[in-house]
This record gives structure tokens, C-alpha cells and sequence, in this order.
């Protein structure tokens, strides 16, 4: 394979921002500002409240239902009414070519520039990463997110150049995750605690990252103090943690998303938002203590679920949708571990500190969704990081371009 141009990182995010934005153009032109998905409609009711009202609420009154930037990053669009949901999808296709950008340069830094190019092209034409942007979910920015924390990490632990800024950019972009997806919470110590245990000085490295969970602290702070006035309890996180507990364990769970169960528990309506969530937390971990088999029978079918070949949903289960689904699945999970297997053999420990670092939340999240509701949509954001892990076959041998492995600056 030939070793692509310097500057070819650009033109694949190029591609990447045409593919989407041409799905994104074609959906509205057959589906105007419709949405698909619940979580859908309950993001764009938080922006326009928040445009309208001064105040993050839904349409039925709650105050914490998600966390607050994804929300926060749809208020402008929400000021444009109906062509704001154009607008805010075709933001997120800025965010999806940006990931692109990021996948290919983690994979030239730390792979040399053949594996990037396997990388850019893997993610680039990633097709969960380009249905998503349509969607206005979290996916999207998360993947973002999620992947410019795992470039940060790895430089703070292999670029000496690099700490300080690397380090910012580790803490920075791991409060922002939190405050996207809650579900990114205990990822970020675990993070913590890998790239300390990494870094070839770990006894200053130690310290330094301390400067991680100050930043996520003062991210959660006036979250906690906002809810803590609107709702009066300090509701560090959003007030629908609980909910998806009991949705994904509890006695009418069968591992997909139904929440009809709302509905069907009266002695929850004479509850406040915090204390509803709390009490379904409290009946779902009953509900899991007394019958821990039934635990293990739901996370086979959630990891099922969330790495099934072809989607869940019954409209793209056949067809193209469901053929090129799989084949890019099976594709970066056989490429994935087959670098895993590569860079655990060679020598390069940056090779490996990456390695260890794009699956760390790969196994987290998958483990995390074998407990909550397992879904193929859980794993979009994990996607990229497979590319990458995939576009390490490619990595050049040891003897001969070990420097190729090192940090650019």
C-alpha cells in the first residue's frame, strides 16, 4: 500500500462531511424536521424551552431529565424553529468530519501514516456514524469527545512534548463527556488510573492528573447548584439514571427500551422528579438481588443487542442497511482484535499504550450496557476507536520504522 501525501488527513474529512451532510440534505428533503426517536424530540423540548423560558425543562416539566450541553449546544439552532433542526444536524455533520480528523492523526502519530490512512478511511465512511448525524442524539458529539479524550491521553503518556496541553485537553474533554452522557463517569477515573499506571514517570505523572477530577468537579458544580435550586436536591448527574435502571432490569425488561412502565406504576406520580428516579433505582437493584441469574441472562442479550451485525430496529434489519452494517461490524471487530493481537507482540509501548487505552472504553461501555439497556446506537461512539485499533495491522514493523510509531508535534 502506498503511503498516502501529507494533507490527505483534510481531504478524508472532506468526504466525511459530504457523506453526511448528503444524508443529512436527502433525509429532510423526503422528512422534513420530523424526528425519528423519542430521545429525539426530548433534546430539542430542553433547547426551545431553554430559548423560550430561560430554563432546561421538558414539555411535561421536568428539569433534569439529560445533562446539560448537548441541550446547550441545540439552543441556537432552537431559536431558528423548524429549519433550526436542519441547522443542528448539519452541525453535527462538522463534528463527525472532525472525528475523522482526529482518528487520523491519532492513528499517524501513534501507527504511521499507512494506518491512518486505514483509519480515515474506516472512520470516514463509518455508516452508524453517518445515519447518527441525522439524529439529534448524543451520539455524535460524544464520539467526538470520546475520541479526542483517548488522543489526549495517549500523548500525555507518550509525547514529552506534548504533557501540558495534552493533560488540559484529558481534563477539558473528560468533564465535557460527563456533562454529555452521565454514563461517562466512572469511565473517566478508570482513564485516570490507566494513563497514570502508563506514564513512564508515574510518580509525577500522579499528581498532574489531579488536575482531571478538579476540572470534572467544577463542570458538575453549578449543574449540581442549579438543580439543587429548581429541584431542591443537589442532582449531580441527570434525574434519569434510576429510570434506565429499572427499564433495563426491571420485572418487564427483556433488554430493549420500553419505558410504558411510567405509566403503569401510579404511586410514581406523587413523586418528585429525584425522588422517582431514586425509588425506581431502589426497586431495579431488589429486582437484580433477587434474581441475579435472570442479571446474567439480560446481559447476554444486551451485549447481543449492542454488537449485533445488523441493526435492531425491524426497518433496517434487511436490505442494504442491514448487509452493509454487518460487513463494516464484522470488518473492524476481526480488524480490531487482530491489531490487538499485532501491537501486543511488537515492541513499540506507544503502540500498545494506545491499544490499551482504545479499549478501555470499548470493554467499559459494553459492560455498562450489559446492565443497562443494551442497543446498537450505545456503541456508534465506540466505532472510531475500533477503526483505529483496526488501522494498527497496518502499523510499520518494528526494525524498520519504529520512529514512523512516535508522536508528531
Amino acid at each position: 500500500m502506498k503511503t498516502p501525501p501529507a494533507g490527505f488527513g483534510w481531504w478524508l474529512c472532506g468526504a466525511a462531511l459530504a457523506l453526511r451532510a448528503g444524508w443529512v440534505v436527502y433525509r429532510w428533503t423526503t422528512h422534513g424536521s420530523g424526528f425519528d426517536y423519542p430521545d429525539e424530540d426530548l433534546h430539542w423540548q430542553l433547547a426551545t424551552h431553554l430559548v423560550r423560558d430561560g430554563i432546561l425543562a421538558t414539555d411535561d416539566g421536568r428539569l433534569a431529565a439529560r445533562m446539560p450541553l448537548y441541550p446547550l449546544l441545540l439552543a441556537p439552532c432552537a431559536a431558528l424553529g423548524s429549519t433550526g433542526v436542519l441547522v443542528a444536524r448539519l452541525m453535527q455533520t462538522l463534528f463527525g468530519a472532525a472525528s475523522v480528523g482526529v482518528a487520523y492523526r491519532l492513528a499517524d502519530a501513534a501507527f504511521g501514516r499507512r494506518a491512518a490512512l486505514a483509519a480515515g478511511v474506516l472512520a470516514c465512511c463509518d455508516p452508524f456514524g453517518i445515519f447518527f448525524a441525522n439524529l439529534l442524539l448524543t451520539e455524535v458529539p460524544f464520539t467526538l469527545l470520546a475520541l479526542s479524550l483517548v488522543a489526549c491521553a495517549w500523548r500525555f503518556v507518550a509525547g514529552p512534548g506534548a504533557g501540558r496541553g495534552a493533560l488540559i485537553g484529558l481534563a477539558v474533554t473528560g468533564a465535557a463527556a460527563a456533562l454529555t452522557r452521565p454514563s461517562a463517569v466512572l469511565w473517566l477515573p478508570a482513564c485516570w488510573l490507566l494513563v497514570a499506571w502508563l506514564h513512564p514517570r508515574r510518580r509525577s505523572a500522579a499528581p498532574r492528573l489531579l488536575l482531571c477530577p478538579v476540572v470534572l468537579g467544577l463542570a458538575l458544580v453549578p449543574w449540581g447548584l442549579r438543580n439543587r435550586a429548581v429541584l431542591g436536591e443537589y442532582a449531580w448527574l441527570s434525574a434519569n439514571g434510576g429510570v434506565t435502571l429499572y427499564d433495563a432490569q426491571g420485572p418487564q425488561a427483556d433488554g430493549s427500551s420500553n419505558q410504558a412502565f411510567l405509566q403503569a406504576l401510579p404511586e410514581l406520580a406523587t413523586l418528585g422528579e429525584v425522588a422517582r428516579d431514586r425509588a425506581l433505582a431502589r426497586l431495579a437493584i431488589a429486582q437484580m438481588r433477587a434474581d441475579p441469574a435472570r442479571v446474567l441472562q439480560l446481559a447476554s442479550t444486551k451485549f447481543l443487542r449492542t454488537w449485533s451485525l445488523i441493526p435492531n430496529v425491524t426497518e433496517y434489519r434487511t436490505g442494504a442497511a442491514a448487509f452493509v452494517g454487518a460487513a463494516y461490524t464484522a470488518l473492524l471487530l476481526l480488524g480490531g482484535a487482530a491489531g490487538l493481537v499485532r501491537t501486543a507482540r511488537g515492541t513499540q509501548a506507544n503502540a500498545r499504550q494506545l491499544q490499551a487505552l482504545l479499549w478501555l472504553p470499548i470493554v467499559y461501555f459494553t459492560l455498562l450496557h450489559s446492565v443497562y439497556v443494551g442497543s446498537v446506537r450505545y456503541r456508534v461512539p465506540l466505532m472510531p476507536l475500533l477503526a483505529v485499533a483496526a488501522a494498527s495491522t497496518l502499523c510499520p514493523s518494528d526494525k524498520r520504522a519504529f520512529a514512523a510509531s512516535q508522536p508528531k508535534s
